[in-house]
């Protein structure tokens, strides 16, 4: 079944319903694409304009059956332009194939997954079979379109349960994000628990917000009792998955937010999940087609139907799955495997810090060093002493400095350096 005729199927539904709030798009007239024409599964880059320009784009291209490529200016023009020539150079036709959706990578040149219907019509009906959203009508879309959760976890899956979209289009500021919520009388809403964190200090007073999915990142103990403390009337999911899945692999659901806290949850749908030398790997037809026009590193990483995440895990008596760290990102001091994210969740702790990222480097003696960054008021002596009266010793950062600002990507994601 085509992707187009899935999402059809549903809009149908809505006919008589605004689909984007921005333009007043009904159900309607989106069914309307289906009158544009069959294309040739044409690669086609979409994303230069607004959001919602974008999602227009995007539909249009699925309707007519190419391949759609998104790109977002948040990422950056050196970004856009590599991905643009990666289009360019490698041929204009990727047949059998809905999205090549490229990394957000800050160094060289991004690599494309190659997601087909099947995966995403997978994942969509993986993403219904948890996350109810019958009698809530309004959704907020904040995060750029050429990340995959924002594009299957949001504006597909809202337009499957016709839902009124709004496209949160200006530079993230939290309080007049916070007005455009609150005016907007959004219901639906779906974010890291970065950007969650960053709405903490502000009144959530009438936050309007009922339902809410975090991802995107390592949702820690610590975190997500600070987000539920912080916003008592939300029914908050946990939900882990990667480009490579879809996304969406796992889910902890809103009853067990807290009690499970920092769990992503158990296997959604069908998705099969092992973890094999503290990797986590997961089988399913969600699974990528490949890498585009990389067909050693698609041999990499899928071995006999299984996709290897790249992310260190273990489970519990329940089988409840925790996230350890990426496998990439560990540190390994006199012998000891170390995940950054194990001593960030222990520095968060510490009154007056708001934010921290840490990384291993060599130093100038060839000794692993650990280096920690962070946000805050705490004077980087007093953040010495707290951590060390709470860290093991092999884990206390060897270097620890404060900053103003963290680097992230465009999706989030803490760029370790």
């Amino acid at each position: 079944m085509r992707l187009w005729e899935y999402l059809k199927e549903k809009m149908l539904r809505y006919a008589d319903r605004t689909a984007f709030a921005g333009t007043g798009l009904t159900y309607a007239e989106l069914l309307r694409f289906d009158e544009i024409g069959g294309g040739r599964g044409a690669l086609t880059v979409c994303g230069e304009n607004t959001r919602e320009a974008t999602a227009r784009e995007i539909l249009k291209s699925i309707a007519k059956g190419d391949t759609v490529v998104p790109v977002a200016k948040e990422y950056g023009e050196k970004w856009c332009a590599n991905v643009r020539e990666a289009v360019r150079a490698n041929g204009q036709v990727c047949g059998e194939t809905a999205f090549v959706m490229f990394t957000s990578g800050t160094t060289g040149v991004p690599k494309g997954v190659m997601l087909t219907d099947e995966n995403i019509i997978f994942n969509l009906k993986y993403i219904s079979s948890y996350f109810d959203l019958s009698g809530l009508s309004r959704i907020c879309v904040a995060r750029p379109l050429a990340h995959i959760s924002a594009l299957t976890g949001e504006l597909l899956y809202a337009l499957c349960c016709g839902m009124t979209i709004y496209f949160y289009e200006e530079t993230f500021m939290p309080q007049r994000f916070l007005r455009f919520l609150r005016e907007k009388r959004i219901e639906v809403f779906c974010a890291t628990p970065t950007l969650y964190l960053s709405l903490v200090k502000y009144s959530a007073k009438d936050f309007p917000v009922k339902v809410s999915a975090l991802s995107g990142e390592r949702l820690t103990e610590t975190t997500a009792k600070k987000i539920s403390e912080s916003f008592p009337k939300t029914k908050f999911y946990n939900v882990y998955g990667l480009t490579e899945h879809s996304p969406r692999v796992s889910a902890l659901l809103p009853d067990e937010f807290v009690k499970k806290a920092g769990s992503i949850g158990k296997p959604i749908g069908n998705a099969n999940v092992k973890i094999e030398d503290g990797e986590l790997l997961v089988k399913s037809p969600c699974v990528m087609k490949g890498y585009y026009r990389d067909e050693i590193r698609t041999r990499e990483k899928i071995k006999e139907g299984w996709l290897y995440t790249g992310d260190m895990a273990h489970t519990d008596g329940e089988g409840y799955y925790y996230i350890d760290g990426r496998k990439d990102d560990m540190i390994i001091r006199a012998g000891i495997n170390i995940f950054p994210e194990e001593i960030e969740e222990e520095v968060k702790k510490c009154p007056n810090v708001e934010d921290c990222i840490v990384c291993g480097r060599t130093g100038e003696d060839g000794v692993t060093e650990i280096c920690l960054n962070y946000i805050g008021e705490c004077e980087p002596a007093a953040l010495r002493k707290y951590l060390a009266g709470n860290l093991n010793a092999h884990f206390m950062p060897n270097v620890i400095d404060r900053t103003d600002k963290l680097q992230r990507t465009a999706s989030g994601k803490k760029v370790r350096k």
